[in-house]
């Protein structure tokens, strides 16, 4: 029962060190195209790809949770043969829907850019998009595959693969378009996600091929397979619902891409200022805020799977410990980040983008971190228990609520783009308390609230007092006006910062010795450590 109680952490450990190195190397290229590019070409690009991000839901997040969940249903049964021929249904719909979204995009590419983005700029940028979707669509429906499994390393391994390539080509693409006019340079950048996805999809496949050759072979009776039509229904049936839900991200960003900049005019801006402000918010202040929710996207990951096997088995217990375990992981690091990102705005956007006004986006949209970290975990335990409409329904209001407040407090002079910040922290809390009631109302779970809440706030708040002392000292006598003394200054106080709030959790007994060993390579020998020490219990 350990092992099986562990295996969602695990999952999420491995799928979180990839995100982390992932979301690491997107801190890097940003870095670096927010001073290849600058923040107005940063704003061409993060208008683009919205658009992206919204036809690939379907494919990278909807279709893959509705294959890891039936997939896992199956196993759950014994049913593996029907578990794989679910698979290859699935992978012919993606290559089937990944195609026509492609060529739709190329084809609308210059109305979209046009219309729905009021920037003909954009055009270049949007078609260098279009051929990825494709290749991610596949790609994604091996990672749902290898999800249903709980096998996270494929997924790992190749979302890895796939950043660092992107990072590559983006970059470099970048540089070598630029001279030839900055809507260049912004498409140069954008088409890194379909290099990034072809070494993507070669991983994955190589993965994939080697995982069958080890496997027994499987001799499910045809008669006993369900028809195609039934299985594309339940598909169907489970990715609508989900793919709503999961559009929260996507859809913010794209009514952040299409009412931001014109509200901005309207405030008083000119349409190169409300780009430059545009992306300094959602390109470098949004980047730094979903760099710790990282944790929380791999839990939605491994939750869906790992819940609905344990409801499917009837285990009231093992469901309600997985929901315990995914909320507390979630809000001990959701915290800390939202403090940090909130006392470090003006030294963090300095130093990674060489841009100080992002930091005044960036303390107001800082605290949004515990709200997308909730509303990812609650999506996923939601859809987990088969109420995946519920997800959907909340976003709806969570959505209604960013537009509402993005349209009027942008156009107010003295607020302008901390408008959209307060409109977006606004909508992800929303979504996040109704999806939470849902959670209580449906699955009861057992919280320590001690531990859960009360620990990681106090320690938040020591924290709190610790980085603002340690930066004003260090830069009172050190100065941070070179790049050096301030990422020295910026780093040390973020290494104070982490040490000082895992020690006091630690003092605390809000960190166990289980949840230290979890942490990959160090975990074990890190939680005996402590254990000798004093300073961990089991």
């Amino acid at each position: 029962m350990n092992k099986q109680k562990n295996t969602l952490l695990k999952g999420t450990a491995i799928i979180a060190m990839a995100g982390f190195i992932s979301k690491f190397l997107g801190l890097i290229y940003r870095a670096f195209l927010g001073r290849v590019i600058g923040d107005q070409g940063f704003g061409l690009y993060e208008k683009a790809y919205p658009v992206y991000t919204i036809i690939l839901t379907v494919s990278t997040v909807a279709i893959p949770v509705a294959i890891s969940k039936l997939i896992s249903e199956k196993r759950a049964q014994g049913r593996k043969d029907i578990a794989d021929y679910i698979f290859k249904v699935a992978l012919s719909f993606s290559f089937v829907f990944g195609l026509i979204a492609s060529i739709s995009i190329a084809l609308l590419a210059k109305p979209i850019s046009r219309y729905l983005l009021d920037d003909i700029r954009v055009f270049y940028s949007v078609l260098s998009i279009a051929p990825a979707i494709f290749i991610v669509s596949i790609m994604a429906t091996y990672r749902g595959y290898f999800q249903g499994y709980q096998e996270m390393r494929p997924t790992a391994i190749s979302q890895v693969v796939e950043q660092i390539i992107r990072m590559i080509s983006m970059i470099l693409l970048a540089y070598l378009l630029l001279p030839y006019g900055i809507e260049l340079g912004a498409a140069g950048a954008a088409s890194g996600a379909f290099f990034g996805s072809v070494a993507g999809l070669t991983v994955v496949l190589i993965i994939y091929y080697r995982f069958q050759s080890n496997r027994e072979e499987l001799n499910g009776a045809e008669l006993d397979k369900p028809p195609v039509k039934e299985i594309l229904h339940k598909i169907i049936s489970l990715a609508v619902p989900i793919t709503i839900g999961a559009l929260i991200l996507p859809l913010m960003r794209m009514i952040d891409a299409t009412m931001i900049t014109p509200r901005l005019k309207v405030a008083g801006f000119s349409l190169e200022e409300a780009t430059s402000l545009y992306g300094q918010f959602n390109g470098m202040a949004m980047t730094l805020v979903r760099f710790p929710t990282v944790i929380a996207a791999s839990l939605a990951v491994n939750l869906v799977p790992a819940i609905s096997e344990s409801y499917a088995l009837g285990s009231d217990k093992l469901t309600k410990s997985r929901i315990s375990k995914a909320f507390k992981l979630a809000l001990y690091v959701s915290i800390p980040s939202s403090i940090g990102l909130f006392i470090l705005a003006r030294p963090l956007c300095k130093m990674i983008f060489a841009n100080e006004q992002a930091a005044v986006s960036l303390r107001y949209v800082s605290f949004g971190v515990i709200a997308v970290s909730l509303q990812q975990v609650t999506s996923s335990i939601l859809q987990g228990v088969g109420k995946t409409k519920l997800p959907a329904r909340n976003l709806f209001f969570g959505a209604s609520l960013n537009i509402i407040l993005n349209y009027t407090l942008t156009a107010i002079p003295t607020l302008g783009i901390r408008g959209a910040a307060l409109g977006t922290v606004a909508g992800f809390t929303l979504a996040a308390l109704l999806n939470m009631i849902g959670v209580f109302n449906i699955v009861k779970p057992d919280f320590n609230y001690n531990n859960l809440i009360i620990k990681p706030l106090f320690s938040g708040i020591i924290m709190l007092i610790a980085i603002f002392s340690s930066y004003k000292l260090l830069s009172t006598y050190l100065g941070d006006d070179s790049f050096i003394i301030l990422s020295f200054n910026t780093l040390s106080t973020v290494f104070i910062g982490m040490t000082i709030y895992g020690g006091i959790l630690l003092l605390t007994k809000g960190i166990t010795k289980d949840d230290l060993k979890l942490i990959p390579k160090v975990g074990i020998k890190l939680a005996n450590l402590l254990d000798k020490l004093g300073l961990v219990r089991g």
